[in-house]
């Protein structure tokens, strides 16, 4: 068998997204980031994009990733399975996000603040909606 073939990481095809990221590698922080290469590849990485953890989604789980938004049209030949586990963990640089900068990082604050002076809910759609309250950043 080639080593390729013997590296692929074993995920059940039949998991949801949801058992996929609760079973994955977090930055012990909690400032790390998660982010779906167009390989079709999940990551979790730390603030420094050091990759922390790696599962090869299948199309279905590509698309339950995307569920409620439109999809890149790359992703919809993307299969993770077929990704290498070294691959995995050395990604090109298309599949690592970049880093914030101090200009995205004030952005952000600025768009959160008006989110939260506007008292908009932070639950995400299709969220049971007995636990939304307002964002409290």
């Amino acid at each position: 068998m080639p080593q390729a073939v013997a590296d692929l990481q074993p995920v059940g095809d039949n998991m949801s997204l949801r058992d996929i990221q609760r079973s994955m590698k977090k930055d012990p922080d909690g400032q790390g980031i998660s982010a779906l290469g167009y390989d079709g590849v999940l990551r979790t990485f730390d603030t420094e994009r050091n990759i922390l953890d790696a599962v090869g989604l299948n199309p279905a789980q590509i698309r339950e990733y995307y569920d409620g938004l439109p999809m890149p049209e790359r992703f919809l030949t993307a299969d993770g399975r077929n990704i290498s586990r070294w691959d995995m963990y050395h990604p090109d640089a298309e599949n690592i996000p970049r880093k914030f900068t101090e200009e995205d990082k004030a952005k952000m604050l600025a768009h959160n603040e008006e989110v939260d002076r506007r008292g908009v809910t932070s639950c995400a759609p299709r969220a049971s909606q007995d636990g939304c309250k307002p964002s409290s950043r």
